[in-house]
């Protein structure tokens, strides 16, 4: 096949996927050698090991992101991984989704990422926790899992973040709107301890 052919497809798969892994190009018939040279012409740019854009494709700042979700099944594509019948649970959550849906003053990384099983990453920007997202509480933002309001705010406090914090990313939330019932549903039935059971009441009671 010719360097232009590959080209193409690298494009295809681009537009699909705007960050996609060395797995992904794999199961396109894109071998790693063509990556590798693709980088060094400039054709294209590497996030992380393993993930990579066309270097035409504007950069945005959920592109490491994006790498670091994508690389925890590498040869999976998005839209297989958004079905609902093969959601598998990983998501962004906690301060970096509050930072993504603009609520509270929670900054993009370290990224903090939940998993229903125990996750190991050498990225330093990365915190992996394991606890289970229903694909109902997560909507895809720029193709990633982000998880919406109600549950983020509960993950703030069974994250251990401030309570004024959390508190602040509510009074934002209620400027763009939620789902209170859901909120207060979400907070009833996770696993939390009897102290973040109490902070939860006290913070989401106070706007009620």
């Amino acid at each position: 096949m010719t360097r232009n052919s590959y080209t193409s497809m690298m494009g295809e798969l681009s537009a699909s996927e705007r960050v996609f892994t060395t797995a992904q190009a794999e199961r396109l018939g894109i071998p790693r050698n063509v990556i590798a040279k693709a980088c060094e012409a400039g054709r294209l740019v590497r996030i992380v090991h393993g993930a990579y854009r066309m270097a035409g494709v504007p950069a945005s700042q959920l592109d490491d992101l994006a790498a670091l979700w994508k690389l925890t099944d590498p040869s999976k594509m998005t839209h297989e991984r958004m079905r609902t019948g093969t959601w598998d649970g990983i998501a962004v959550a906690g301060s970096t989704a509050a930072s993504i849906l603009g609520i509270g003053d929670f900054h993009l990384s370290p990224y903090r990422i939940l998993s229903p099983r125990r996750i190991n990453s050498r990225n330093a920007e990365s915190r992996f926790g394991v606890r289970d997202v229903s694909r109902d509480d997560v909507s895809f933002v720029e193709g990633v899992p982000v998880t919406k309001i109600e549950r983020t705010l509960v993950d703030l406090v069974l994250d251990g973040e401030d309570p004024s914090l959390v508190e602040n990313a509510l009074a934002d939330a209620r400027t763009k709107g939620f789902d209170r019932g859901r909120l207060e549903r979400l907070a009833a039935e996770t696993k939390a301890s009897a102290k973040e059971r109490k902070t939860m009441e006290r913070i989401f009671n106070k706007e009620a």
